[in-house]
């Protein structure tokens, strides 16, 4: 009884990581970016990204699938992710930083928290919202 109950525990173990990778990547935005950006205090070179978007949580990965960076982020609400999504920046002059991600599978976007960095720069001049929308997913064989 006690080995079927330990079979049984790790079966829905196995199930339960299954799906969570699955769930993660139906909330995702890739994106190809032609400018570098800031998240976390980070800068991340232009190319291409995909930005998961959990239920507080953004995960950033980079082109070559490996995540570089999770960030908490806030529920928000007011704007249309379109088909592929979209992910908005807050940039002056050369520093644009990751402020929103927009998942087209999910009703409301996620806000990440304004860096001090930012914040700096944002009581110099005033920023301009720059959005990139998403593209469809690559395939990969």
């Amino acid at each position: 009884m006690k080995s079927q109950m330990l079979i049984v525990a790790g079966l829905c173990l196995a199930i339960g990581l299954a799906v969570v990778p699955a769930n993660a990547q139906a909330g995702s935005v890739q994106a190809n970016l032609p400018f570098r950006f800031a998240v976390l205090g980070m800068i991340f070179p232009a190319g291409n990204y995909k930005m998961i978007a959990g239920s507080h949580q953004v995960n950033i990965e980079d082109g070559r699938g490996k995540i570089v960076a999770m960030v908490l982020a806030n529920p928000v609400s007011g704007r249309s992710a379109g088909k592929n999504g979209q992910v908005i920046f807050h940039c002056y002059r050369d520093s644009c930083f990751l402020a929103e991600v927009w998942s087209p599978t999910q009703e409301n976007g996620l806000r990440l928290p304004t860096s001090g960095a930012e914040a700096n720069l944002a009581k110099a001049e005033r920023g301009k919202y720059f959005a990139v929308l998403g593209v469809e997913p690559l395939k990969r064989p």
